[in-house]
C-alpha cells in the first residue's frame, strides 16, 4: 500500500462521511460507513481490501448506494466527481472478480450498478456539471472500451456489442470505439456457422441469430474504414482492415493498408503481423517467392511465430520445394516457446486488456 495515496483516500472518506452529516442534509443520501471505507482502499490501490469491505456490506445494499451516488448531495460538490469515478471502478473490478470465478455472471449488480453510474457520469457532462469535464467524459469511453475487452476476451460478442452501439452514440465519431465495434463484428466473420444469443446493456436476453460471415464481413470492412479516416494513424485500424480487404479479395487495397500499418509502428508484434498478413496477399496473388520474403521477414522479428513459419512452410510447398517445407513444419514443432500474436489478435480487443485497466486505475488512484 502507498502511503502517500492512503491519506489521500482516508480524506477523502472523511469529508465524505462529514458530509453526509451535514446540517439539513436528507439522511437517505448518506453512505454507509462501510462503503466509504472500501473506496478508500480502493483509491490506496488496495483491491483485496476493498472487495472484502464490499462482502461484508452485501450486495443487496449496492442498489441503494448506487442511487444515493448519483444525488448531488451524497458529497460536496468538489468530491462529488471523484466520488462516482472511484465507485464505477470499484464496482467494475468487484465485478471483474467474480467474473473470473465462472461463467458470465447474468445481471450481475456491480456490473449494473458501474454502468448506471457511466451513463449518468456522462448525463452530468452533458449537463455541464462543475468538476465534470472532458477528463471523466474519457474515463467513461475508457470503461466501454474495458468492457468490451473482457466480453471479447470471452468470446461474448453477445453482449459487447450492445455495449459499444451505446457507446457510440455519446461518441460518435471516436476511432477506438469504432475500431472496437469493427473488431466485434471481425470476430463473428471468421465464424462459419453457429448461432449468437444477443443481450442489452442490462444483460436481459433480446434475440438468437444465426451467424452471417458475409455481412459480418461487410460490417467490419465498414467500422475499420471509418476509424481510419477518423485517425490515420491508428495502427491497428489498417492492420485489421488490411486483413478484412485481403479476405474479401481486394487484394491492392488490402497491400496499401498492411504497408502503412508497418510504417506506423515501432511494435514488433503489430509488424509481424502485417508482414504475415502482407505475405498472405501475395500468396493470393501466386506470388509465393515475395510472399515467403515477407513470412522470412517476420520471423526475424519473432523466430517463435508460429503463423508466419507455417505459411512460410506452404508457401515451400506451393513452389515444390517440399524438403523445405517439412524442414520448417518439424523445426516448429521442436521449439519450447510457442506464442504468436496471432492468438491474441483474433480476439478482438483482449490484448488491450491489462493497460487499459491500469491507465483507468491509474486515473482513479491518482
Amino acid at each position: 500500500m502507498i502511503p502517500g495515496r492512503w491519506c489521500t483516500a482516508a480524506a477523502l472518506a472523511i469529508a465524505l462521511a462529514a458530509s453526509g452529516t451535514a446540517a439539513g442534509q436528507d439522511t437517505d443520501s448518506r453512505l454507509p460507513a462501510t462503503y466509504l471505507s472500501a473506496l478508500a482502499s480502493y483509491r490506496a490501490g488496495d483491491l483485496a481490501a476493498a472487495f472484502g469491505k464490499l462482502q461484508e456490506l452485501g450486495e443487496s445494499e449496492v442498489p441503494g448506494i448506487t442511487q444515493r451516488l448519483m444525488r448531488p448531495d451524497v458529497a460536496g460538490a468538489s468530491s462529488w466527481p471523484r466520488l462516482l469515478t472511484a465507485a464505477i471502478l470499484l464496482h467494475t473490478e468487484a465485478f471483474l472478480i467474480r467474473s473470473e470465478a465462472g461463467p458470465w455472471p447474468t445481471g450481475d449488480v456491480y456490473l449494473l450498478t458501474a454502468h448506471s453510474l457511466v451513463r449518468r457520469l456522462l448525463a452530468l457532462a452533458r449537463e455541464g456539471q462543475p468538476g465534470i469535464g472532458e477528463s471523466e467524459r474519457m474515463l467513461a469511453r475508457d470503461w466501454y472500451l474495458l468492457l468490451a475487452s473482457v466480453q471479447h476476451g470471452r468470446a461474448d460478442v453477445g453482449r459487447s456489442r450492445a455495449f459499444l452501439e451505446e457507446a457510440l452514440k455519446s461518441f460518435p465519431k471516436d476511432a477506438h470505439l469504432t475500431l472496437a465495434l469493427g473488431a466485434d463484428h471481425e470476430m463473428l466473420s471468421d465464424q462459419t456457422a453457429g448461432y449468437v444469443n444477443f443481450f442489452d446493456t442490462d444483460g436481459r436476453f433480446r434475440r438468437q441469430s444465426e451467424v452471417d460471415a458475409d455481412d459480418e464481413l461487410g460490417e467490419a470492412i465498414r467500422y475499420m474504414e471509418q476509424a481510419v479516416v477518423l485517425d490515420p494513424k491508428q495502427v491497428e485500424g489498417r492492420l485489421r482492415l488490411g486483413r478484412l480487404l485481403y479476405r474479401r479479395g481486394e487484394l491492392d487495397r488490402a497491400a496499401q493498408e498492411l504497408d502503412a500499418a508497418r510504417q506506423l509502428t515501432s511494435q514488433d508484434q503489430l509488424r509481424y503481423l502485417a508482414l504475415v498478413f502482407r505475405g498472405m496477399v501475395e500468396a493470393a496473388r501466386g506470388q509465393y517467392e515475395r510472399a515467403n520474403s515477407f513470412y522470412s521477414d517476420a520471423l526475424r522479428l519473432l523466430p517463435s511465430g508460429q503463423v508466419a513459419a507455417i505459411a512460410k512452410a506452404e508457401a515451400a510447398y506451393l513452389r515444390g520445394r517440399v524438403g523445405e517445407a517439412a524442414a520448417t513444419i518439424q523445426a516448429t514443432l521442436q521449439q519450447a516457446k510457442k506464442d504468436d500474436p496471432w492468438w491474441v489478435y483474433n480476439i478482438g480487443e483482449w490484448w488491450h486488456f491489462e493497460h487499459r485497466l491500469a491507465w483507468i486505475r491509474k486515473y482513479v488512484q491518482q
